[in-house]
């Protein structure tokens, strides 16, 4: 299965107004003039969402490839520069949308020194005004868990589109005052101990209890009902800062369903997925994780309707319940 969002799918930037670069030339749209994209078609303008048609999907690159499709009049972006991007990105393995700036209603800001070196390939080169195509390997881009929640697997192939806005002043975290450096996120849950209730399993621990879990034990627990609520239980309730809607934030997670003999999916035996966008994972996690201290080890029952619906996907079948511990361990 899969979750995650980039070295920096990033935090919203300002609604600012989309730039449709005056004087732009379109050079490659609806054809394969670079290798790797022969299997889709990109169309559209800049400040309007891509209009994509998958043909055969995307192989598994060996290495990430990137083309300019539409050229800006903008002047060079520097490798200091904040930006403000909308950025597209679509799964080339299973050939489905898996996040959008458009769909979110605002771009964002990417703050280039900041950037991993597959989003500086993708970018080498470019103007204010640009849309860029890039074909790339999802855990070259993303780490190598993928991003579960966004339906991108260890393995996938990513096809990524940005259009660049214009340069900007990247905005503070709205959970810390402009002059707060950036507090560097807990490497394990820290807080107090909680009994958890009746309807929540107990995640199986080889430690203490801020040790990973390597499964969950459902003795006990009652058989999820099918349309019921989102629910939440803390394990261990952190003192840092609340998580708010507009966050990024620092993770570790496993995720499984009802009577589960393993993980559908979860982060503990890698690298904990680093400052992830709230906004990019299905609607359980964007309420069930609002208002939730750093610090914290929370229990989440999440029912089809705030998950991946009568669709399912990947390990996850149709109508399925997915429970998941989440470690928040940092915001921003």
């Amino acid at each position: 299965m899969r979750l995650r969002r980039t070295a920096s799918l990033v935090v919203p930037a300002l609604l600012l107004p989309a730039l449709v670069a005056c004087g732009s030339t379109k050079v490659g749209y609806g054809d394969a003039t670079t290798t790797g994209f022969e299997g889709v078609t990109i169309s559209g303008a800049p400040g309007k969402a891509p209009d994509v048609k998958w043909k055969s999907g995307i192989a598994y690159p060996s290495k990430t490839v990137a083309k300019t499709l539409v050229k800006g009049s903008g002047a060079a972006v520097a490798s200091g520069d904040s930006v403000s991007a909308n950025i597209w990105i679509g799964d080339g393995t299973t050939k489905l949308q898996a996040y959008s700036d458009y769909a979110n209603g605002q771009p964002e800001t990417l703050t280039l020194s900041k950037l991993g070196e597959e989003w500086k390939t993708i970018l080498k080169g470019a103007h204010y005004g640009d849309r860029i195509a890039a074909v790339v390997a999802s855990d070259k881009l993303l780490g190598a868990a993928g991003n579960p929640e966004m339906g991108i697997g260890t393995k996938d192939s990513l096809l990524v589109i940005i259009d660049l806005v214009e340069k900007t002043t990247p905005e503070p975290s709205p959970s810390a005052s402009p002059t707060t450096p950036a507090v560097p996120a807990l490497k394990a849950p820290k807080g107090k101990t909680v009994a958890a209730p009746a309807w929540a399993p107990r995640p199986v621990l080889t430690g203490g209890p801020t040790s990973a879990p390597t499964g969950m034990s459902f003795q006990g627990v009652p058989k999820p009902k099918k349309n019921g609520p989102l629910k939440k239980a803390y394990l261990i309730k952190g003192t840092g800062a609340k998580v708010q809607a507009s966050d990024k934030i620092t993770i570790n997670y496993f995720g499984t369903l009802y009577n589960g003999k393993k993980p559908f999916d979860q982060s503990y035996t890698g690298a904990p997925l680093a400052s992830q966008p709230l906004a990019g994972f299905v609607e359980g996690w964007k309420k069930g994780l609002v208002g939730v201290p750093v610090g914290s080890r929370v229990l989440l029952e999440v029912p089809p309707a705030l998950g991946y619906g009568a669709q399912g996907k990947g390990s996850v079948p149709p109508n399925a319940t997915m429970y998941f511990v989440v470690d928040v361990l940092g915001i921003g």
